[in-house]
């Protein structure tokens, strides 16, 4: 596979054939993050349609943290001060994220939610220059352009169709945001300076409860013995946030972030594609500007594969003419005498 991370010719047949096995079930289990997201906005909104969104929310994060805590465990004992306090500040945006999510899905179908929480990507540019991480670049405001048509087309000219569920989602976008753009930060120093990701995940899954803990003393909570209400807790808490935490700080690595990202935003199809299952309403409107918005978020993460496959490309057309015997035309100033 072209993302893997070992050199094929310096491989022998038997460990290479092991690699690409690891390559394929790496792919498998970035995959499975998105089908898995998608499946529980449809559990969450009919779920929030009997109990309180916040303490919905609070129930999830609290699951979240004990399916996490025995992987994280041992990180988490030797974690740093930085590790601590970054996933404090992320736990913060985890938990705005979780309850805008939750309260979003009270009032829309699980296909408009997955359109707002995608258009994170209007957020994302502008808040990570304001962390310091450079100005957005040509991609990233074509992004934002798209994404804003993508939005209009789904909210319709006037914008007639906004309602309090739409603010919520614009909510957990921006909290989204805020999110990927810390995280960020916290790993782009160098190897020696960067903090360790489940323990990070872990710490902000943590703090993210403890932010919560407001609503189960102030909601009823006889509506969390409804059965629906406690599978798509379950499945939210291990699945969606637990097992995608470690699913994704365990093989990201080796598919790569640009074509993870790529995957990640799956998400949106599956949602829309489990919302109509789960016999919610979906427009065309919606499904035309959900595209739009797809492909917006994708734009700069394509950019990247591109660049790649084409330098990847005359690597192997360089290899290739030495092996022939040719040196290439880009080489013959390099030639001595």
């Amino acid at each position: 596979m072209g993302t893997s991370t070992t050199d094929d010719r310096a491989v022998p047949p038997a460990d290479l054939k092991a690699e690409r096995t690891r390559d394929r079930v790496a792919l498998a289990a970035i995959f499975a993050i998105p089908l898995i997201w998608g499946i529980g906005f449809p559990l969450t909104h009919n779920a929030v349609a009997v109990v309180d969104p916040g303490l919905y929310a609070f129930a999830r994060s609290l699951v979240a943290t004990l399916a996490l805590l025995p992987f994280a465990l041992p990180v988490a004992l030797r974690a740093s001060r930085k590790a601590v306090l970054g996933g404090l500040v992320l736990g913060l945006f985890s938990a705005l994220n979780i309850v805008s999510q939750s309260y979003a899905l009270h009032y829309l179908s699980s296909a408009s939610t997955a359109f707002c929480v995608t258009m994170c990507i209007v957020f994302i540019p502008f808040v990570s220059a304001a962390l310091g991480q450079g100005w957005p670049s040509k991609v990233d405001l074509a992004s934002v352009v798209v994404g804003v048509i993508g939005a209009f087309i789904v909210l319709g000219p006037d914008l007639d169709d906004i309602s309090v569920g739409y603010l919520w989602g614009g909510l957990a976008a921006f909290a989204i945001a805020m999110t990927i753009s810390i995280i960020g930060k916290l790993t782009s120093e160098p190897e020696s300076g960067q903090v360790d990701r489940l323990a990070l995940g872990f710490f902000q899954v943590l703090f993210g409860t403890l932010a919560l803990l407001y609503f189960p003393f102030q909601r009823d909570l006889a509506p969390l013995t409804e059965t629906k209400v406690w599978i798509a807790i379950v499945f939210m808490g291990v699945m969606s946030t637990a097992l995608a935490i470690y699913l994704q700080t365990r093989y990201q690595r080796r598919v790569g972030s640009a074509r993870t990202s790529v995957i990640f935003n799956l998400d949106l199809v599956f949602a829309s594609l489990f919302g109509l299952v789960n016999r919610e309403s979906l427009s065309l409107s919606q499904i035309f500007g959900g595209a739009v918005i797809f492909l917006a978020s994708m734009l700069e993460s394509l950019r990247d594969m591109w660049i790649k496959a084409k330098e990847k490309g005359r690597s192997k057309e360089k290899e290739r003419s030495t092996a022939d015997g040719r040196i290439p035309a880009q080489s013959t100033s390099d030639q001595t005498p």
